[in-house]
């Protein structure tokens, strides 16, 4: 099982009918829906088949009951969430144009009001895990400790970050096994640019990979210094690109827990999150295990 550490978030989607240059357009689609870093990947990585469960406390408001009912319905285990009043989802509110950019405002104000579970509870979610998946930037205090008593038991952590990081997020980053994060965000924490040497700077003692996303130019990664590979991305359509950070996280997840190489880790990642770009405006945000593998085959020698 993948266990994941991050907030829960509830959405609100607005799609419009021109570009981002336009600067305004009529909204075409509307929809509510759960989602935040941590809750996409485990999502994609049950439906990609493979058994995800969230690690959190979440609100006993309407919209809390709602989340977690979302997440068990679309397979994620809830069994390791524990209830306290206040410590509800974050609302989000994304605006996503005709050429697939977007804009995410957000209140994560209840972040303040959300601890961790209970000792027990992180106890039997570790005792079940293959891989942690932590979102570094939303992930309680005192997530360091649930980390380290990760690597205690030789259970592979897999951070995401996107912003830049407070003490804590640094210090997560620093006991983190596989740092999967965007090159812009890796520029601009190392101040160098060639992915190369920001690889080389984030390099550390715990180290075993690290991964650069760079969206529609694919990724850059390794697993050890000097030997950084380009994976380029899917040549298919952008449609929305909501979630496909979070999908990549979740599919190099579950590969890494499944034992397969860092190439086969990055190229599945980047077909789920190519699928996931191309599902149109009302589609399940989700990919099939079936695409991903259909996409990857493309790419594989005869």
């Amino acid at each position: 099982m993948i266990v994941g550490l991050g907030c829960l978030a509830h959405d609100h989607v607005a799609v419009t009918d021109t570009a981002w240059a336009a600067g305004k357009g009529h909204i075409i689609h509307r929809a509510d829906r759960f989602g935040g870093n941590a809750p996409n990947a485990l999502v994609t990585i049950a439906a990609l088949g493979y058994p995800a469960g969230y690690l959190a406390t979440v609100g006993t408001s309407d919209t809390g009951d709602a989340g977690v009912a979302d997440l068990a319905a679309r397979g994620v285990t809830t069994d390791f969430v524990q209830r306290l009043a206040g410590a509800d989802p974050v609302e989000a509110y994304l605006t996503i144009t005709a050429d697939g950019e977007r804009y995410i405002a957000f209140d994560n104000s209840p972040l303040a009001r959300t601890p961790l579970p209970d000792h027990a509870t992180i106890n039997a979610a570790l005792a079940k895990a293959s891989a942690l998946l932590v979102d570094a930037t939303t992930a309680p205090h005192g997530s360091i400790d649930v980390v380290r008593a990760a690597r205690d038991r030789q259970i592979p952590v897999v951070l995401d970050v996107e912003r830049d990081p407070t003490a804590a997020v640094a210090e997560l980053m620093n006991e983190a096994d596989h740092l999967v994060v965007p090159l812009s965000f890796g520029r601009r924490l190392t101040g160098r640019d060639a992915p190369e040497e920001v690889i080389d700077s984030l390099w550390g003692s715990r180290r075993r990979a690290v991964v650069l996303t760079d969206g529609s130019r694919g990724s850059y990664g390794c697993e050890s210094p000097g030997s950084v590979v380009h994976t380029p991305a899917f040549a298919s359509p952008v449609v929305d690109t909501t979630g496909c950070g979070d999908a990549f996280h979740g599919a190099y997840a579950m590969t890494l827990a499944l034992g397969h190489d860092f190439d086969a880790r990055v190229t599945f990642a980047t077909a789920a999150a190519a699928v996931l770009a191309s599902r149109l405006t009302g589609e399940p945000r989700t990919p099939t295990s079936e695409e991903v593998e259909a996409l990857v085959a493309t790419r594989t020698p005869s």
